[in-house]
């Protein structure tokens, strides 16, 4: 009789729990992405491939600080979803970054040192600026997942727990209720020149929040700072990026150093963990490369002074060939003119009103940009295309010398 009444015991606890466990299971609702539904906006790059989309974008969407259109190229997922919330996605990341967008918040990855690597949902600037390591394994298939709970919110990147936070701003809002009830858009966005594969999305949205996944201790990013009385050096910055990408620095390095038309000095900053090597001519222009361990991107500009008025504007700058030296290379190389056309960072209207707009002109076309700049990624092109515009560009000023006297 004992047994059968143990046997009873057990029935009913198992009972009990499979009865919580369909509930569970029933309390919480489960989106497989379709992938090639996704709704394109803006300058974006999908493609469908064997293994997943595919995506790059034509404009810059790193914007996440005091700007009313932080992207604007980017797949648009289809509904709204409400909190508490999972979010699991495998990508494949050959050149970064990549940015999911949740509301008005956001989380990226692959994006160097970003102090800005998260933004609130509800209100992203509410805060001093958030970040956690958002570093990922190149050319290889990345696992990631995010939990906005009601509660909590974590970020475990290959089964590393990357962020984990009880103090959300969203959390404390008081607005936070009324917009959830109507639910959340979300977004993914990358970077200009970037090349990335999502091989999967899937969505859960809880009645409650899930359980926390596991984890001993946050990893969190690495201090940057120059070791008193330790010179700073070109090859420790270098050494996390690849064989490739270091080959093309060291001949970009000593390419510029070596120009002495260019008047070019060098001035290093931090190590690999978190570098910036600066290329800097009194002639009025600068290349800049920033460097945070295996990952990388580099721009070009006539840089803009703000001591004097240029042309009735605030922010001025000495000198600027950028289309002297383009219509120069299109009679060298067409090709390679196109190509630096498209890593200007183009004005994609971020702002109401604008003092950093510059108007470059190609082929009788005309292109506002941010800052004037070229901004470039890890793509192996760019290094060369940036060594044949120097090239070109000192034949420009060597010319406009001969005709008008030496450039001050």
């Amino acid at each position: 009789m004992l047994h059968n009444l143990y046997k009873l015991v057990l029935w009913v606890i198992t009972i009990r729990y499979l009865k919580i466990y369909i509930i569970e299971r029933h309390n919480m609702k489960k989106v497989q992405v379709d992938l090639q539904l996704l709704e394109s906006i803006g300058k974006v790059i999908a493609d469908s491939q064997s293994d997943g989309l595919f995506i790059s974008a034509l404009n810059q969407n790193r914007r996440f600080h005091q700007f009313e259109q932080p992207v604007n190229s980017y797949v648009k997922l289809h509904g709204r979803y409400k909190l508490p919330l999972q979010i699991n996605m495998t990508v494949n990341v050959t050149i970064p970054g990549l940015y999911l967008i949740l509301g008005k918040g956001h989380v990226s990855f692959g994006t160097r040192k970003d102090n800005r690597s998260l933004g609130d949902l509800l209100n992203p600037d509410c805060t001093k600026p958030k970040s956690f390591l958002n570093t990922l394994k190149l050319g290889q298939n990345t696992n990631i997942t995010i939990i906005y709970g009601l509660r909590f919110m974590q970020i475990v990147i290959d089964g590393e727990t990357r962020y984990f936070s009880k103090k959300e701003n969203y959390m404390r809002n008081d607005e936070f209720s009324k917009m959830n009830e109507t639910g959340f858009e979300m977004k993914i966005a990358p970077d200009k020149q970037a090349k990335i594969v999502i091989n999967e999305i899937s969505i859960i949205e809880y009645d409650h929040d899930p359980d926390i996944i596991p984890y001993e201790n946050t990893i969190e990013p690495a201090s940057v700072t120059n070791s008193k009385g330790t010179k700073v050096d070109f090859e420790e910055c270098i050494s996390s990026l690849s064989k490739e990408i270091q080959n093309e620095l060291c001949k970009t390095d000593i390419y510029l150093l070596s120009e002495k038309a260019l008047k070019i000095k060098r001035k290093i900053e931090g190590d690999h963990l978190g570098c910036k090597i600066t290329y800097v001519s009194p002639l009025g222009f600068s290349y800049s490369l920033s460097i945070s361990g295996e990952l990388m991107d580099h721009f070009y500009w006539w840089y803009m002074v703000s001591n004097y008025k240029y042309e009735n504007k605030y922010m001025g700058r000495k000198n600027d060939f950028t289309n002297e030296t383009l219509q120069y290379i299109q009679n060298e190389s067409p090709e390679i003119a196109l190509r630096l056309v498209s890593y200007f960072d183009h004005c994609c209207g971020c702002l109401t009103e604008c003092h950093t707009k510059t108007i470059y002109e190609y082929n009788n076309k005309k292109y506002p940009v941010c800052h004037g700049k070229m901004i470039m990624n890890m793509d192996i092109q760019t290094f060369s295309d940036i060594r044949f515009m120097f090239d070109a560009l000192q034949k420009v000023m060597s010319r406009k010398n001969a005709e008008c006297g030496a450039v001050e």
